[in-house]
């Protein structure tokens, strides 16, 4: 496997990706590997056999996985970002990785595939009731799942702050839109221009506990450690509250 820390993005990656892409996509590999690593050494999704990255986008998260983990998958419903994700992979030597597209609704593996599942800031997009479901069905037992996703909070700063607007994407709206599509129930055909859903963290551990998962940890976004190194520091990217209402959270939750 590739031990790169820097990733190589060729120009010719970006000529067909739109303004909010390619920013999104330089921002993530901005710094290389690095942080995405301790992140999974801090809450222990590292030296597993076949760990599914589910929402993977553009593989940032896949490919840190594949430099911790023996074999890693990476899903998206995006089959741009497949194909980018597919590209970095091969243009910057990793062998041990693997990108499909499909939707977290129905994945494309057997019962009891992975060890573990790995789902940052995606599932909000999807009727993640059906998710948590179809997750607990490709999770091995004794398996692990790490959700960070987005609380109201989140949603009211992106309608305040509008922050990283691009002529083909409005956070403000965005938020808005999440705030009506929670109000009227709506699950389904949700994406970052007709908005996400709002979740909280007990609806998340309700959800969680009826798709069969057992939640073993559930805090702010960077905060959570349970991994055996316990010397790396939380560092999260997101405050724990946006004026007084939940921001981003994680959780980690277990097959039993």
């Amino acid at each position: 496997m590739s031990e790169t820390n820097e990733i190589e993005i060729p120009d010719q990656l970006l000529n067909h990706l739109g303004v909010n892409d390619t920013g999104f996509l330089r921002r993530v590999y901005s710094g290389g590997l690095d942080k995405y690593k301790k992140h999974l050494t801090r809450i222990g999704f590292v030296e597993k056999q076949r760990i599914l990255d589910a929402g993977c986008g553009f593989g940032q998260w896949t490919l840190a996985m594949a430099q911790t983990s023996k074999q890693a998958i990476g899903i998206d419903i995006n089959s741009e970002r497949v194909s980018v994700a597919l590209q970095l992979a091969s243009i910057n030597g990793f062998k041990n990785v693997e990108f499909r597209q499909a939707t977290l609704e129905k994945v494309p593996y057997p019962e009891e595939t992975f060890d573990a599942i790995f789902c940052y800031s995606v599932v909000y997009l999807t009727d993640y009731h059906k998710v948590f479901k179809e997750f607990f069905r490709i999770l091995k037992k004794g398996g692990d799942l790490y959700i960070c996703t987005n609380g109201p909070g989140w949603y009211l700063y992106n309608i305040i702050a509008n922050p990283n607007p691009s002529i083909d994407f409005c956070p403000r709206w965005y938020g808005l839109q999440t705030f009506w599509n929670t109000l009227i129930r709506k699950r389904n055909g949700l994406s970052p221009r007709t908005g996400a859903r709002v979740m909280t963290p007990s609806t998340t551990r309700r959800t969680l506990h009826k798709s069969g998962f057992e939640v073993a940890a559930l805090g702010a976004e960077g905060t959570l450690a349970i991994g055996d190194d316990q010397t790396l520091s939380p560092s999260p990217n997101y405050g724990g509250t946006y004026m007084g209402l939940v921001n981003v959270f994680e959780v980690i939750a277990r097959k039993p």
